[in-house]
């Protein structure tokens, strides 16, 4: 995104966020802009999902993780849990253990 912005002068800094519906043509720059960088990022995730499965070659659950996690949540099945805040809660978990280790 940084790149298409920086690249194309006359192009805005959009940010991540889901279209308002589910179709794939825009009907303005700014609006393909949006579909483009979202069913983009949608079609990475479940390419990459599906990859992954099919090398593990068993049954996985996909956990979602970050802040966007939640956003991408809304327009594909691929994930079982969402957890936007798992690399915080594990920092947490492990700052309480080492401070609860060191006290003892």
């Amino acid at each position: 995104l940084d790149a298409l912005v920086t690249a194309a002068a006359k192009l805005p800094r959009i940010a991540i966020e889901a279209p308002a519906d589910s179709t794939v043509i825009g009907r303005n720059t700014v609006s393909q802009m949006h579909i483009g960088i979202y069913w983009g990022y949608v079609a990475m995730i479940e390419g990459l999902v599906a990859r992954l499965k099919q090398e593990i070659g068993r049954p996985v659950k996909v956990i979602a993780t970050g802040g966007l996690a939640i956003l991408f949540e809304q327009r594909t099945p691929v994930f079982d849990v969402v957890e936007a805040d798992l690399t915080l809660r594990g920092l947490a978990m492990l700052w309480a253990r080492t401070h609860i280790a060191a006290k003892a």
